[in-house]
């Protein structure tokens, strides 16, 4: 079961990142800037990945079990 925390601070990440490298993708797309698409396609990459590496972090506790 999901703790609900991390259940909250997971759905707030992914709020911040569609509405900030999410829609600016979209712009880009729409605008059929390939250069810019290609850039923020890279930023979405590092952001995902940041916040997929910090829930693994919160989800073990000091002791290196998970919660």
């Amino acid at each position: 079961m999901i703790n609900a925390d991390i259940e909250s601070w997971a759905l707030a990440r992914a709020h911040h990142i569609v509405l900030n490298e999410g829609l600016s993708l979209a712009k880009a797309a729409q605008n059929l800037d390939r250069k810019r698409s290609r850039s923020l396609v890279y930023e979405l990459r590092k952001v995902i990945t940041a916040a997929i590496v910090e829930a693994h972090a919160v989800s073990f506790n000091s002791n290196g079990t998970e919660r």
